[in-house]
C-alpha cells in the first residue's frame, strides 16, 4: 500500500478469506444490507444522496438520482444490472473485486435492488477466464442457502434473485443501453437517450444499471452507517436485530461522508500501467492529483523529468503533461479539463516517447473498438488513425492538423454513446500538449520526443 492509498472498496482484498457467506459476514458484509432493510427504500436513497456518491463506471452520474428515477418509474417489474466487466483491457477493478471480495459487490447490488423495488438482477462479467463464472454461480448458490438471495431475504419480505451472464464484445458493448440489448439477445448497439434505462430498460421495464465499483461503494456506505473509516470496522451480526443505527452526517473519512453540493466524495480505484516499474491497482481519495499519484509509482522518481505524459481514464482518456499533471482526480476537475474519469486507469509514458506514435496507437485501437453505428465515430476514428499514421511516417501535410481537430470535434458532437463522444480526447489533448512533435514530423526534422 502506498502512502496515498485509502482503501474503502478494496479494504478486504488480500486480507481475509471471503469464500462463502460465512467468511464474508465475519468481514462485516451484509450488516449494511440489514441496515438498509430497516431504513426502507426511500431512506436508502436519501442516504446515498447525502453521501454524494457518483457512479464509478466512468460517466460519474449521481447514484441517488438514478436510483430515485428507477424507483419512481411506472411498472411493478424492475431489474438491476451490475456491469462487472472491465471494458478497458488495462483496468482490473471489476475482476479484482469479484475475484477477491465478491460479497462487497453483491451486498451493494442487493441494497440497490431493494431501494428501487427490483426482484431480478443480472451480473454481467467478462468471458474467457477459467472458473470465474462457475465460482460466482457457486457463491450465489451459497447465498440462497443462507437466505441472502431468493424469497424473503433475512425475513424482511424482500425477495430478489440474480443470474450471471458472460458478455463479449468491444468497448461500446458495456455502455448501458448496449448492455441491455445484449441481455435481450439483440445486436449490442447503443441507443439514444432518453428514455433512460432507469425508466425503460430491459424488456421495456425500469432497469438500474450500476458498475461493480459503484455497488462496492454502496456496501461500504451502509456497512458503516455514516462517515466512518471503513478500515476501522470489525465484524457484524447479520440479523434484523443486529442492525446498527445511522450515524450523524459529517466529513467523509471514506465513501460515506457528506460533501458540498455538486462535489463527489470518496475514493477511486486506479490501475497503473505503462512505463512503470510495477503495474498495480491502488485506491486513492478523490482529489489526489495526477502528480501526487505519479510520485508514489515505483520506477517514476521525478514525474516532471522522467514522464513525458500520462493518459488517464482508459483508451478514451485524455493525455496530461507538465502543469496539467496538477489536475486532481475528481469528476469535477477532470470535466473542467475536458477529460473523463473513465475506467480510472493511469498509463504512463516516459520521456523519449513520440507523441504522434502514442496517439496513433491509441486511435488505431479505438478505431477497431468502435461498434460502427454512428458515422461520426466510425468514419472519424478511421480517418484520424490513417492521418496519424501518415504523419508518423513523414507523409503528413501541415493542413492535417486543422483537419484532425475538426474530425475530433465532430466525433464529440455526432456520436450517440460515451465511447464515441470521448474517443477523440486522446487526439485533441495530444495536439494541444505536443504540437512541436507534430510539426517536427511534418517539417521532416524528426520527432523531438525521440520517435
Amino acid at each position: 500500500m502506498t502512502l496515498l492509498e485509502k482503501r474503502v472498496v478494496l479494504r478486504n482484498v488480500g486480507h481475509v478469506d471471503l469464500q462463502g457467506p460465512d467468511g464474508s459476514v465475519a468481514a462485516g458484509h451484509y450488516s449494511g444490507l440489514v441496515r438498509a432493510l430497516r431504513l426502507g427504500p426511500e431512506g436508502v436513497i436519501a442516504e446515498v444522496e447525502r453521501a454524494a456518491l457518483r457512479g464509478r463506471g466512468g460517466a460519474g452520474f449521481p447514484t441517488a438520482l438514478k436510483w430515485r428515477a428507477c424507483r419512481s418509474a411506472e411498472g411493478r417489474e424492475k431489474y438491476v444490472v451490475c456491469n462487472s466487466g472491465d471494458a478497458d483491457p488495462a483496468a482490473r477493478t471489476a475482476r479484482l473485486l469479484l475475484g477477491c471480495d465478491p460479497h462487497s459487490v453483491l451486498e451493494g447490488l442487493l441494497i440497490g435492488a431493494y431501494a428501487v423495488g427490483a426482484a431480478q438482477g443480472y451480473m454481467c462479467i467478462n468471458p474467457g477466464h477459467a472458473g470465474e463464472t462457475r465460482a460466482l454461480e457457486e457463491t450465489l448458490d451459497e447465498m440462497r442457502r443462507s437466505r441472502l438471495l431468493g424469497d424473503d431475504i433475512l425475513g424482511s419480505g424482500f425477495s430478489f434473485d440474480l443470474t450471471v451472464k458472460e458478455i463479449a464484445g468491444p468497448m461500446p458493448v458495456w455502455e448501458e443501453t448496449a448492455l441491455i440489448k445484449t441481455l435481450e439477445g439483440r445486436q449490442p448497439l447503443p441507443e439514444l437517450r432518453p428514455p433512460y434505462p432507469a425508466v425503460k430498460g430491459l424488456h421495456g421495464r425500469p432497469t438500474l444499471v450500476n458498475a461493480a465499483e459503484t455497488l462496492a461503494n454502496v456496501a461500504a456506505l451502509f456497512r458503516e452507517g455514516g462517515p466512518h473509516d471503513v478500515a476501522a470496522t470489525g465484524a457484524a451480526d447479520v440479523s434484523m436485530a443486529g442492525t446498527a443505527g445511522a450515524s450523524p452526517p459529517g466529513t467523509a473519512a471514506g465513501t460515506a461522508g457528506a460533501s458540498p453540493p455538486g462535489t463527489a466524495a470518496g475514493t477511486k480505484v486506479i490501475s497503473i500501467t505503462g512505463d512503470v516499474g510495477n503495474e498495480r491497482t491502488v485506491e486513492v481519495p478523490l482529489g489526489t492529483t495526477l502528480r501526487e499519484l505519479l510520485a508514489e509509482v515505483e520506477g517514476v522518481e521525478t514525474a516532471a523529468v522522467e514522464v513525458k505524459a500520462v493518459q488517464f481514464g482508459g483508451p478514451t482518456g485524455a493525455f496530461f503533461a507538465g502543469a496539467s499533471l496538477d489536475t486532481p482526480i475528481s469528476f469535477e476537475a477532470l470535466e473542467a479539463a475536458g477529460a473523463i474519469m473513465g475506467s480510472g486507469t493511469l498509463r504512463v509514458f516516459r520521456t523519449g516517447t513520440c507523441a504522434v506514435e502514442m496517439t496513433r496507437d491509441t486511435m488505431v485501437y479505438l478505431r477497431d473498438e468502435s461498434c460502427g453505428k454512428c458515422p461520426a465515430c466510425r468514419e472519424g476514428a478511421y480517418q484520424i488513425a490513417g492521418m496519424l499514421t501518415r504523419i508518423a511516417e513523414g507523409r503528413g501535410k501541415t493542413e492535417d492538423l486543422e483537419l484532425l481537430v475538426e474530425l475530433g470535434e465532430a466525433m464529440k458532437s455526432g456520436s450517440i454513446c460515451g465511447f464515441g463522444r470521448t474517443a477523440s480526447a486522446p487526439l485533441l489533448s495530444s495536439l494541444a500538449l505536443f504540437a512541436d512533435d507534430y510539426r517536427a514530423h511534418l517539417d521532416g526534422r524528426g520527432c523531438p520526443g525521440g520517435g
